[in-house]
């Protein structure tokens, strides 16, 4: 009988533990979240470059074009900016530094220019520029190392009157280069150097 009972209590125990894993909850698996792609940068199209539009070109009016005293001024070459007169009559000299004054009658494409860069600083002197006719320089040209530098300017407009005056002290010198308006002034006003004179052979003593 004792067998019987422990039988029953163990298959009684048995069916007990089976219900209580029936009723405990079921584990289940968290859902991993899915990881959001990042969406594909977007097409970048280039876009071709769009040219500046052209300067506007200010119509200059016409002017009276001076002519220098021929007397005075001679004339010594012609550049894209001006036609170029060197004074003769007031030519300085020390040692191998010649001070000359040169006047040049500019031409419109100079004109143009100097309006364009006066009109950076000074738009409304600019306007004065629409008329700028000649200017005057004083130049000192060293004949012998065949440099220059400008030591006085002063732009005039067609009547006459100054639109700008500068002075320079300590100008560096520059070179002189070859076939232009400064290589052309040299040739004009510098002095040849003599070439020393050839010694004359001395005298024989007569023999006594």
């Amino acid at each position: 009988m004792k067998k019987i009972y422990a039988v029953v209590y163990i298959f009684i125990l048995v069916v007990f533990l089976l219900a209580g894993c029936a009723k405990e909850p079921s584990v289940t698996k968290k859902d991993v979240p899915k990881v959001k792609e990042p969406p594909p940068a977007p097409v970048v199209v280039k876009k071709p470059p769009v040219a500046p539009p052209p300067p506007v070109v200010e119509k200059l009016p016409d002017i009276v074009r001076s002519v220098p005293d021929s007397k005075v001024w001679v004339r010594y070459g012609k550049t894209k900016m001006g036609e170029n007169y060197y004074n003769q009559t007031n030519i300085a000299r020390s040692s191998n530094i010649a001070t000359v004054t040169v006047y040049r009658v500019v031409t419109d494409d100079c004109r143009k220019q100097m309006v364009e860069e006066v009109k950076k600083y000074n738009p409304k002197k600019s306007i004065k520029y629409h008329y700028y006719e000649h200017d005057v320089r004083v130049d000192e040209i060293d004949c012998k190392n065949q440099k220059w530098r400008v030591k006085e300017l002063i732009h005039y407009d067609e009547k006459g009157k100054v639109l700008d005056h500068h002075t320079y002290e300590y100008e560096p010198w520059q070179n002189i280069k070859f076939v232009t308006d400064h290589h052309t002034l040299q040739k004009s006003i510098c002095v040849a150097e003599e070439k020393p004179a050839a010694k004359k052979p001395a005298k024989k003593k007569k023999k006594k």
